[in-house]
């Protein structure tokens, strides 16, 4: 029986670089967008990320004059192939900024 989703939110399958860095640590890094949705991001990664890590995340955007920053928490992570998915809860839902991204997806050429 496949499992059911319970996403609140809708995903749209967007390839951006993310930098994100770990709120203990420090330290900047830079992942890839796989979906983004208003709730959470689903990235992939050549490394593991550990599951319940907070991370501090800023996305930019092309065609943007802004950069998007949140916080998350890694709520999933898999090793597929050569390199690793996971999925980054975010932990303050911002609409407007979302928003903003989901603009950009509409808007951008086929």
């Amino acid at each position: 029986m496949p499992s059911e989703d319970k996403r609140i939110f809708e995903r749209f399958e967007l390839e951006l670089p993310l930098n994100y860095s770990r709120i203990d640590c420090g330290g900047k890094n830079c992942i890839h967008t796989h979906d983004i949705s208003a709730g959470g991001i689903g990235v992939t990664s050549d490394n593991a990320l550990v599951l319940g890590t907070v991370l501090s995340m800023s996305l930019r955007v092309p065609n943007l004059d802004k950069e998007l920053s949140s916080q998350g928490k890694v709520i999933w992570s898999k090793k597929l192939g050569n390199s690793f998915r996971a999925g980054i809860s975010l932990n303050r839902t911002e609409l407007m900024e979302i928003s903003t991204v989901l603009r950009f997806l509409h808007n951008r050429p086929a």
